[in-house]
């Protein structure tokens, strides 16, 4: 993968995950990919003795990062650009090679080469629909002049104040209706917290002037508590007290420990205990220059952070209404509406 050269990082050598004709997922140390533009040189080892490899080369934009507690470095989600002279038609051969290899396989059309990578996703147990959706991106231009400032001004403003209107309004009903919470949140080499229910949110936005008549929004945040009415006891030996350690301040999570020394008076163990607590947040921050919103969640759905990339256009009710399902713990993932045409 090679990066922008203004970014300053070296070419990086990494293993593809999930690849399909519309995106794929890569691992590095790096924390801070969301938003880049890179090249990826894929190469397939020749299928025969003496085939040489079969390099593509796609241009591709980071939407998402994410850290697992527990699992050292972060999983980026990239989606493949479309532009002429790209790899994409090869790259769906091969995929439709492989495909028609394994029993009962179909190969891949290369009409879907267009599709980001949460649709391909979801065609896996997909119909009608979803291929649909497929071949309508894939006729969608993604180049094209991006408009004036004033204009992209207006495009990524208005998108946040949708969100903003959406998530006061969800906050505003769940702090009246304070449901149970759908999943619990393990802690790696922790305590479980489970039997949650909501207990509070708040929303608030941050605005700023563009001219003496007029203004952007340019920030808004959700804040949200899940709890239950219990504490949690966790008692770990060195070292995996101090890591345990780590991850609780690196998701916010509250706690207090006692450390219990042996007679020659060097540590021991250490007893963790934590009120069952989760501290959520969601972050919706306009990027003016690019004409993008960067998605930024801590502790939704687990323990973790995420960030994707968005088109404004793509901030909607109904996708605001998917990413509801993922506030509540009732999917695994912000949704395909939002990640369309990111």
């Amino acid at each position: 993968m090679v990066f922008d050269k203004a970014q300053g990082k070296p070419i990086l050598h990494t293993e593809i995950q999930d690849l399909s004709a519309g995106g794929t997922a890569i691992h590095s140390k790096y924390a801070d990919l969301t938003g880049s533009r890179v090249t990826l040189l894929l190469a397939r080892p020749g299928r025969h003795a003496g085939e040489a490899p079969k390099m593509v080369k796609i241009g591709a934009c980071v939407v998402s990062t994410v850290r697992r507690p527990g699992v050292s470095g972060f999983r980026h989600g990239l989606s493949f650009d479309r532009s002429e002279g790209d790899g994409l038609e090869d790259l769906a051969d091969i995929l439709g090679a492989e495909q028609s290899a394994q029993p009962g396989g179909e190969p891949i059309p290369a009409s879907h080469s267009a599709a980001t990578p949460a649709i391909q996703a979801a065609a896996a147990g997909g119909g009608r629909l979803v291929r649909l959706r497929q071949l309508a991106l894939a006729k969608q231009p993604t180049g094209g002049k991006p408009g004036s400032q004033e204009q992209i001004n207006g495009r990524v403003s208005a998108a946040l104040e949708r969100a903003f209107k959406y998530l006061k309004e969800l906050a505003d009903l769940l702090n009246i209706l304070k449901p149970d919470y759908a999943k619990a949140y393990p802690v790696a080499g922790g305590p479980t917290f489970d039997g949650l229910k909501w207990e509070d949110g708040r929303i608030d936005f941050r605005c700023r002037d563009t001219s003496p008549r007029t203004k952007v929004c340019e920030l808004v945040t959700l804040h949200f508590r899940l709890s239950a009415d219990k504490q949690l006891r966790v008692t770990r030996d060195g070292p995996a007290d101090e890591r345990l350690r780590k991850l609780l301040l690196e998701f916010n999570i509250r706690f207090t420990s006692r450390q219990e020394r042996n007679e020659l008076g060097s540590g021991a163990q250490t007893t963790f205990v934590l009120p069952c607590q989760v501290e959520a947040s969601l972050h919706l921050v306009g990027n003016f220059d690019t004409g993008k919103v960067l998605l930024r969640t801590l502790n939704i759905g687990n323990f973790s952070m995420l960030a994707y990339v968005l088109a404004p256009e793509a901030i909607t009710e109904e996708s605001l209404d998917e990413l509801t399902g993922f506030i509540l713990g009732e999917s695994g993932g912000v949704g395909p509406l939002l990640l369309k045409n990111a």
